[in-house]
């Protein structure tokens, strides 16, 4: 049987040594055919600095926009687009339990996750698909571009990172939950 466990609290994380990160995910859909198209197969989520090892990555929220307006890019959805990040390296796992479907535009989505990084090559890749007619607003437009950004703390206090392994061994094994 499956267990839930609780993500860790933002108030228990070490401030002091767990220093903001940024992963960034930008996709081109060209048109064709009258409309927008995201198929991507998952390509390189980009951090704003190098992963380090044996760290916990405390993902808190997401942020998603795409370069036309938000009222276009709403009443011109046929399939919502659907956000998926996977994990390249040590887990090769899909760290996120179902996609995140991308319904409007919105700033620091609560969402939480947590990833523990077994080696320096590990990586995170993401990809987007989704469906999207043109209409006036955009018209003469060759590609429409979606952009998550995902806002996370990166734990290099080695007491904690230990702990958190000790309280969740699955996170370890798994890669991330």
């Amino acid at each position: 049987m499956d267990q839930i466990h609780q993500v860790a609290r933002l108030e228990d994380l070490p401030y002091s040594s767990s220093p903001p990160i940024e992963f960034t995910y930008t996709s081109p859909a060209p048109f064709a055919s009258g409309k927008y198209t995201w198929n991507d197969p998952p390509s390189f989520l980009t951090p704003d600095r190098p992963l380090m090892a044996n760290c916990v990555y405390y993902f808190r929220s997401i942020t998603f926009i795409a370069d036309i307006q938000e009222v276009d890019y709403v009443s011109d959805i046929v399939a919502i687009p659907k956000f998926q990040m996977y994990l390249r390296g040590t887990g090769k796992t899909i760290l996120f339990r179902e996609p995140i479907y991308m319904v409007k535009y919105f700033q620091n989505f609560d969402y939480r996750l947590t990833w523990i990084t077994q080696k320096e090559d590990d990586k995170l890749y993401a990809g987007f698909q989704g469906l999207l007619n043109q209409s006036s607003g955009t018209v003469g437009k060759a590609a429409i571009k979606l952009t998550a950004i995902i806002s996370a703390q990166e734990i290099v206090d080695q007491g904690f990172v230990k702990m958190f392994k000790a309280q969740y061994p699955e996170v370890k094994d798994r890669g991330g939950y």
